[in-house]
């Protein structure tokens, strides 16, 4: 209990005056209801003694405990709930700020996927939320415990001892029961995260799904998970509820035992109507608190383990760091250059010794066969991975001394697979630069041949996309994407098979739109067309992850090496 609290800690600290408060309120509110075995004493001895005066009086105070106890006990649960809520919404902020920092290695090589992360954000955090509730109840009712039980001793200490008893049993039972809901309560995340994962993906990839007639495994697979999921709510709501009959059952054995022992004592006299009718209403309330003091113990027990969860991401630390003192980047630099450059993935290589020097304004092509290392190249300029050996440099300075924001805004990227947000056409282009206005939107989706498909929409450049541009043809998603590098306007442009997905009357018009933006500036071209590279400056050949060819167009031809193979199986089939 007390390390779960501690885990708690660090996100309650901010709001610790007002934790402070609710603590107080709560246990205002119990005090005040502690007072109803003494009225009820006081009431039957005033009606047995017929003292009026006692007997009138009492009731209504009793109503205004209890009304004065109701209202701080919605103050109480307000500000609790409320809190709770203020930290949940801070974890998620934590969340979402360590997601962001994060680099693509990570999000690649978590065990459980995207959803799994979809899950701690959503499902983690709402168990954390519900332990929370209860942090106020840990601090007030044992305090309440103690205050009932001196209650108890006062009016009958014999009796209150006999009581005591059952106390280390209850308290056995109970931290068996936690021990295994820890268990369970981190099995049931694991196969939230499997459903979430299943469900993200049947909603992704529901064009595959139809045309490959996988709705009935889609289900199957579902419908396992969530029996499992099933299975193990059962297995937790019979260990949380079985907690309290439990400690019901083994008070009532010794209340069973107890009221026998009270009988004695009422039939020789020592016991009155009074005495043992504000006994009774104490013990209830003594069962109350420890009942309360059970299922908080629970949750607070569950809320560790997904704080353990959260924690394990939160700790995570980017492998691609920031520079603690980042260098300018240049402004008028000449050259970029792949100096001894190799990289390995899970001890598989990937790039091996790549020696390169791109002049500005120059026009690179990267040919060769799927794995052979043109991404990966792209990849490493703009740091989404750092090199296992060698460095890139821009005008001779290590892009690691470049702030990652600053190296990133001079690189504009358009790729084979377009990401489109689900928003409007509008915000999609201006995603390339967010202060930019309408006109200069317009004018990159003109030079993208996208502005006359734009016009056409139902609501123009206020159309939404829809899920990952569902509402767009590939060739209108490949021209957004293309008008956002365009208004990104950077130095360095990225374009992976940029017009792959356009028909050939467009293709020719964003050539010339895209030829507009090249002046001036250096492009890696990663080409799986050759027809789109002839122009190309330069053209390198990548062959399991080295370099093998390097010419222009038709140098290499003349060459006929790997570069005229691709060629004579393209054109000539």
């Amino acid at each position: 209990m007390i390390s779960n609290l501690l885990k708690l800690w660090p996100e309650l600290k901010v709001y610790r005056g007002r934790i402070l408060l609710i603590i107080v309120l709560g246990i205002f509110t119990s005090g005040l209801k502690g007072l109803a075995p003494e009225l009820v004493d006081r009431l039957l001895t005033a009606w047995n003694s017929e003292d009026q005066k006692s007997a009138w009086i009492i009731p209504p105070l009793l109503t205004i405990v209890w009304i004065i106890s109701c209202i701080t006990r919605f103050y109480h649960l307000y500000l609790m709930k409320y809190t709770a809520d203020q930290v949940s919404v801070s974890q998620r902020r934590k969340l979402m700020d360590k997601y962001l920092t994060l680099n693509l290695s990570f999000f690649q090589e978590f065990e459980r996927g995207t959803a799994g992360l979809i899950s701690r954000m959503i499902n983690d955090i709402a168990i954390i939320q519900t332990g929370i509730h209860r942090v106020a109840d840990v601090f007030r009712e044992p305090i309440m415990v103690i205050g009932k039980l001196s209650y108890l001793l006062y009016k009958d200490y014999k009796l209150t001892i006999f009581i005591l008893l059952a106390l280390p049993v209850v308290t056995v039972a109970l931290r068996r029961i936690a021990r295994s809901l820890r268990k369970y309560a981190r099995q049931s995340q694991e196969i939230m995260e499997d459903l979430t994962r299943t469900l993200k993906e049947c909603l992704d990839g529901t064009r595959v799904v139809q045309s490959f007639g996988l709705e009935d495994e889609i289900r199957r697979k579902f419908n396992k998970q969530a029996d499992e999921f099933l299975l193990n709510r059962r297995k937790i709501i019979s260990r949380e509820e079985a907690a309290g009959p439990i400690s019901e059952a083994l008070t009532m054995v010794f209340l069973s035992v107890l009221l026998v022992y009270i009988g004695t004592q009422v039939f020789k006299s020592n016991f009155t109507t009074a005495n043992f009718m504000s006994f009774m209403v104490a013990m209830g309330l003594l069962q109350d608190s420890i009942r309360k003091l059970q299922d908080s113990y629970i949750k607070v027990q569950q809320a560790g383990v997904g704080l353990d969860r959260l924690h394990a991401i939160l700790i995570s630390h980017p492998s691609v760091q920031n520079p603690t003192k980042p260098v300018p980047f240049p402004q008028n630099w000449r050259t970029i250059e792949f100096r001894n450059v190799s990289f390995a993935y899970k001890d598989e290589h990937v790039l091996k010794n790549i020696n390169l020097i791109v002049r500005r304004a120059e026009i690179l092509a990267l040919v060769g066969s799927s794995g052979s290392g043109k991404s990966t190249l792209v990849n490493l300029l703009q740091r989404f991975f750092d090199t296992t050996e060698g460095e890139i440099l821009v005008e001779g300075i290590n892009i690691k001394q470049f702030d990652l924001k600053e190296l990133r805004k001079n690189i504009a990227l358009v790729t084979q697979d377009v990401f489109l947000f689900n928003d409007s056409i509008e915000y999609n282009i201006q995603m390339g630069n967010l202060d930019a206005c309408h006109d200069k939107i317009e004018n990159s989706a003109k030079l993208a041949n996208a502005h006359n498909f734009v016009m056409n929409t139902p609501a123009q450049y206020s159309t939404s996309v829809g899920d990952f541009g569902s509402r767009m043809s590939g060739g209108e998603k490949q021209r957004i994407s293309i008008a956002r590098a365009i208004l990104k306007d950077s130095p360095i442009l990225v374009l992976d098979e940029a017009t792959s997905a356009l028909d050939s009357e467009s293709e020719l018009e964003v050539q010339r739109g895209l030829a507009k933006l090249l002046e001036g500036r250096t492009a890696f071209v990663i080409a799986h067309r050759l027809s789109t590279i002839a122009n190309a400056n330069r053209i390198i050949v990548l062959k399991n992850g080295e370099i093998i060819e390097e010419g222009n167009h038709n140098a290499l031809i003349e060459k006929k090496g790997e570069y005229f193979k691709f060629h004579q199986m393209q054109f000539l089939g």
